[in-house]
């Protein structure tokens, strides 16, 4: 039953892409999932992080650490899940045209899609007033990924509860153990 259900899903996923794939050979459709999936590498976080850290006193130092520690948790266990699953990418297995080299050959999940939950997830906890701001830039990221031939849809949505779970355990964590000493305000929204 469970082999089954999984090989749907599995043909799901691939017709999904094979869908978005049929219609995504647009030239300015290709060029914006390369400027958005390049936006989603992992320096820009850092260096928002930072700079939030130095030109806002109260949170930015809070949503620095927050980030790091969520990082730290993301990382290995995306990491981990590539080695587990060894799901190829989609231009390796359907032998289709993609937009670029992955630094790795497995799929499943989406690390940018995991490192743009985070810190989707991280500014939408300390800057409510951009949560949907937070959830488009997600979204954006992990259909480029698509766009660009390296991702199915299901590798998207499992990126993006990685890194959603990463957050929730940290921020979790955080206020159980008491370990950021974060104004009222701050606590209340976690």
């Amino acid at each position: 039953m469970m082999k089954h259900t999984i090989t749907r899903l599995n043909q799901a996923d691939t017709q999904a892409f094979l869908w978005v794939a049929s219609r995504a050979q647009q030239q300015g459709l290709l060029l914006l999932a390369r400027l958005v999936s390049r936006l989603a590498d992992g320096p820009g976080y850092l260096a928002a992080g930072i700079l939030l850290a130095l030109f806002e006193p109260v949170a930015g130092p809070h949503f620095l650490a927050l980030g790091l520690c969520c990082y730290a948790l993301e990382i290995p266990i995306y990491v981990l899940l590539k080695k587990l699953f060894k799901r190829a990418r989609p231009f390796r297995r359907l032998n289709c045209w993609h937009l670029l080299v992955p630094a790795d050959e497995f799929s499943f999940p989406s690390g940018h899609t995991a490192a743009a939950a985070v810190f989707a997830s991280l500014l939408g906890m300390f800057y409510v007033d951009s949560v949907w701001l937070m959830v488009a830039f997600v979204a954006l990221v992990g259909a480029a990924r698509v766009v660009m031939g390296v991702h199915y849809p299901g590798d998207i949505l499992a990126g993006a509860a990685l890194g959603l779970l990463c957050v929730c355990l940290i921020t979790f964590s955080a206020r159980v153990l008491d370990l950021m000493h974060m104004p009222p305000t701050l606590l209340e929204q976690l």
